[in-house]
């Protein structure tokens, strides 16, 4: 029960995020909003772990798959995240991530030799068929005639990373305390939105209005700092794929917070919804374990 609540509270935050950035976005460069994002997150979760900081030796003894999570995982996940919404809705960029468990299954199987059932491989199959009929806006036997919206594929070039984010974080599992593997990532990340902050306009930021700082703390400490800890605690307890089918509760809020922040729903975004369920549930059929050389 409190594995399921560490990984609702988290993609809970995730849906509401979605709308959070696009708020950011309507006033700031995209690179802007991910560095304050992280400025606020790195914040929030210093000021909880000050005094227990990882030490140097954990991070020196970790520091490739350290690297690889906080960079290719954290960073990479952000940087395409905050690019994509700037040329997609709140909306599609959720329902393409709901393909996130079945990329991270698929990537758990290659990765940590985890055990893939047929129902999974159809339900994996079933779940692209979904995400292909949202991005071509309910056209699919126009597939080919399609263009497809750079924003719709920066955010799935976005959920591929952050299935590698998933699969690493149970790979590091039992090595590093979920607190400060979350710490270290997060200052990653911000470090490398820092890195590309000058080249960034930010001559304006002081005329930000409320809505965007109210954004920013939202997504920074409790999109960020909270439910990345929720996360990686949960992960570390049942697995990056068994934890993977949560993620079908950040489309199902960022459709609710919809309502909310005025975006407009079609029908194909229904149709997509249904058959992405319907393959993940599929997905589930069976359980998953991971085998013992697996390094889960």
């Amino acid at each position: 029960m409190k594995t399921a609540l560490y990984l609702i509270i988290a993609t809970i935050l995730w849906g509401l995020n979605f709308h959070l950035a696009k708020v950011m976005l309507h006033y700031s460069p995209a690179m802007v909003a991910g560095f304050l994002r992280y400025l606020f997150a790195v914040i929030a979760l210093l000021a909880v772990a000050f005094k227990d900081l990882p030490k140097w030796s954990l991070i020196k003894n970790n520091l490739g798959p350290l690297l690889f999570i906080g960079i290719v995982g954290l960073f990479g996940f952000n940087f395409f995240f905050f690019l994509g919404l700037k040329y997609t809705t709140a909306v599609n960029a959720s329902l393409i991530g709901s393909l996130n468990p079945a990329l991270t299954l698929l990537l758990s199987m290659i990765i940590l030799k985890t055990k893939i059932s047929f129902s999974q491989l159809i339900g994996v199959v079933i779940a692209f068929i979904g995400v292909v009929l949202l991005v071509t806006k309910g056209h699919f036997f126009n597939l080919f005639q399609t263009i497809f919206s750079k924003g719709d594929l920066y955010i799935l070039t976005a959920n591929v990373l952050f299935s590698l984010y998933h699969v690493y974080v149970k790979k590091q599992s039992g090595k590093i305390a979920t607190m400060h593997l979350t710490v270290i990532t997060n200052v990653l990340c911000f470090l490398m939105f820092a890195l590309i902050l000058p080249f960034q306009d930010i001559s304006n930021i002081a005329n930000y209005p409320q809505p965007f700082w109210l954004s920013v703390i939202g997504i920074g400490v409790l999109g960020t700092a909270l439910a990345y800890y929720a996360w990686n605690k949960g992960v570390a307890l049942i697995g990056a794929a068994q934890a993977g089918i949560y993620m079908n509760v950040v489309p199902l809020t960022a459709v609710l917070f919809s309502f909310l922040f005025g975006e407009q729903l079609f029908m194909y975004h229904l149709l997509s919804f249904i058959i992405i369920i319907t393959g993940l549930l599929l997905m589930q059929l069976q359980p998953v374990f991971f085998k013992k050389n697996g390094g889960a």
